[in-house]
């Protein structure tokens, strides 16, 4: 979902490939983020927080919601990636019972943009084997 805007050539390596995309963040406030990202970052100055929702290339699947903290003149993101499930149905409705989930708060070092930012997460989301 990441395109070069027309009229500017990209060299092969300045996008580092990937299997998972995802549509231009959003910057959100601190009322719209999880309490541990919240935690995370509690005390820094200057943070600005974003989403996204990311797709799987291959599949095709939804993986989830990345919620990031960017710091950017400690040039440092911290990010968690929010799931989905159905933890069952109300016996009433039928209707299914969604719980969420979120990953521990990953801080490492990035000072090149949110883009960069969710880029890394997500490397680090297939290292750790929570992405496919």
């Amino acid at each position: 979902m990441r395109e070069q805007p027309i009229g500017e050539a990209v060299e092969d390596d300045a996008w580092p490939a990937s299997d998972v995309m995802w549509p231009p963040e959003k910057e959100i406030g601190v009322s719209e983020v999880h309490a541990s990202l919240a935690k995370a970052v509690a005390g820094s100055r200057g943070v600005r927080f974003f989403t996204a929702f990311v797709i799987d290339i291959p599949s095709d699947a939804y993986l989830g919601d990345v919620q990031m903290a960017i710091d950017e003149a400690a040039g440092e993101a911290c990010g968690i990636l929010l799931t989905t499930h159905v933890a069952g149905r109300d016996a009433a409705t039928g209707e299914p019972i969604l719980t969420q989930e979120a990953t521990r708060p990953f801080k490492f070092p990035c000072g090149e943009g949110v883009a960069k930012a969710i880029a890394s997460f997500c490397d680090k989301l297939k290292m750790a084997g929570i992405f496919p």
